[in-house]
C-alpha cells in the first residue's frame, strides 16, 4: 500500500513538474510511459513475477485503444488543468460508469448510491466553475479522460474474467499495443514541425527535466504493478481508504507545492465532491457485504436442507 501510495501520488506530481518546466508534449510523454511499462513488465515476467499467457489479440486491442485514450487525455488534463481539478474530475468516472452501465447494460444504480453520486457531481460542478485555471481545452481533456477511463474500467474487468488473465498478463498485451497505436497520433497531437519555435525539436533538454521524464516512466510501471499487489493482498476497504488518502494528499500538494489559491467557493466544491466519493465507497462496501452475507446464508440453508 505504501508503494502504491508513493508511486501514484509521485507520478502525478512528477508529470506536473515536467509540464511546468517546459516539456509541453503530453502525448510523447504518454508514449514513453507505455514503453517503460512494457519493458518493466518484460523484466518482471523474466524474473518470475507472473507467467506469460497467450490472449486473444483482437479483444486485447479494444482494451488497448481505450487505455491509450485514457492515459493520453489523463496527461493532457494534467497539463492544462490544476492538480486539484484533475484529481477531482477523475472521480467523475464513478458517475460515468454508472451512466454507461445504465444505458448499455440496463444496470440500475441501487437507491443508496444515488445520493452520493449526485453529491459527487454537484461538488465537481462547483469545483470546475470556480477553478483558478479553468479553460476550455483543459475541461474537454478532463471530460474525455473520464469517458475513456470509464470504458477502460468496464472492459478491463470483463476481459480479465473472459480471458482468465491477471492484470499484469493483460497489461503485457495492452502496453505495447497502446504504444504502437499511439505512434501515428504523436506528431498530430504534439508539435513536431521543424519550422515551429514551439516544436519538440526546439525544446532544450536539461539533465533535471530528462531525469524527471525518466522518473515518470519508472513510476508508470510501478503504479501498474502496485495496483495488482494491493488488490491481491488487501481488502476492499483498505484499497478504497488508500484511494481517499491519495486524493487528499494530491489536493494538499496542489495548495502547498503548485500554488493553488485558497478560495472558499472552490474549497467547498472540493469538500462536497470528496464527501460524495467517501459516502459512495462506504455505501458500496455495505451493499457488497450484505450481498455476500445473503449469499452465505442461502448456501448454508441449502446445505442444511439437503
Amino acid at each position: 500500500m505504501a508503494f502504491n501510495f508513493c508511486s501514484s501520488t509521485g507520478i502525478v506530481s512528477a508529470n506536473k513538474l515536467v509540464f511546468d518546466r517546459g516539456f509541453h508534449f503530453a502525448t510523447t510523454l504518454t508514449l514513453l510511459h507505455f514503453v517503460f511499462t512494457t519493458l518493466g513488465l518484460l523484466i518482471a515476467m523474466k524474473a518470475g513475477a507472473f507467467p506469460f499467457k497467450r490472449l486473444d489479440a483482437a479483444k486485447a486491442a479494444k482494451l488497448a485503444a481505450a487505455g491509450m485514450g485514457f492515459v493520453v487525455f489523463s496527461n493532457l488534463s494534467l497539463q492544462f488543468n490544476s492538480v486539484g481539478f484533475y484529481q477531482v474530475m477523475k472521480h467523475l468516472t464513478v458517475a460515468a460508469v454508472v451512466a454507461i452501465e445504465a444505458v448499455v447494460f440496463r444496470r440500475v444504480l441501487p437507491r443508496p448510491l444515488c445520493a452520493p453520486v449526485a453529491c459527487l457531481c454537484v461538488g465537481i460542478a462547483i469545483t470546475g466553475a470556480t477553478d483558478f485555471q479553468l479553460n476550455v481545452t483543459g475541461t474537454v481533456c478532463a471530460v474525455l479522460n473520464v469517458v475513456f477511463t470509464a470504458f477502460y474500467q468496464i472492459w478491463c474487468g470483463a476481459l480479465q474474467r473472459s480471458l482468465g488473465a491477471n492484470p499484469l498478463q493483460l497489461q503485457l498485451y495492452i502496453a505495447p499495443m497502446s504504444a504502437v497505436g499511439l505512434l501515428p497520433f504523436v506528431p498530430l497531437l504534439d508539435d513536431y514541425r521543424r519550422s515551429s519555435p514551439a516544436s519538440i525539436w526546439a525544446w532544450t533538454p536539461t539533465p533535471g527535466v530528462v531525469g524527471l521524464i525518466a522518473l515518470t516512466g519508472v513510476l508508470a510501471f510501478c503504479v501498474n504493478v502496485s495496483i495488482f499487489w494491493v488488490i491481491g493482498r488487501t481488502s476492499a476497504v483498505s484499497y478504497n481508504v488508500l484511494g481517499h488518502a491519495k486524493t487528499t494528499t494530491l489536493l494538499t500538494l496542489d495548495y502547498v507545492a503548485f500554488g493553488r489559491p485558497l478560495e472558499w467557493a472552490n474549497a467547498t466544491g472540493l469538500v462536497v465532491a470528496i464527501t460524495g466519493v467517501v459516502t459512495y465507497t462506504q455505501q458500496k462496501l455495505r451493499l457488497s457485504q450484505r450481498a455476500a452475507a445473503a449469499g452465505s446464508a442461502a448456501a448454508g440453508g441449502g446445505g442444511t436442507g439437503r
